[in-house]
């Protein structure tokens, strides 16, 4: 899978988890008691994505970093 998408997909879910902690509306069918485990549960699947990110794309820079000597 390419490293920007795990990237892409991993902030948008942890995202989805700020929001929920943040009390955003839940579906109806959804019991606000669940939403502690709900907002663990992103957070823990956007760690896994992120631990498929070989370390040298999680650096600072990101997708915008000029290697020093380029070739």
């Amino acid at each position: 899978m390419p490293q920007p998408l795990l990237m892409r997909a991993a902030r948008l879910i942890e995202n989805t988890a700020d929001l929920v902690h943040q009390g955003c509306p839940l579906p109806p069918d959804v019991a606000e008691d669940v939403r502690p485990h709900l907002q663990k549960a992103l957070r823990d699947d956007a760690a896994r994505l992120r631990a498929l990110i070989p370390d040298t794309r999680r650096s600072g820079a990101g997708l915008w970093a000029v290697p020093d000597n380029p070739s």
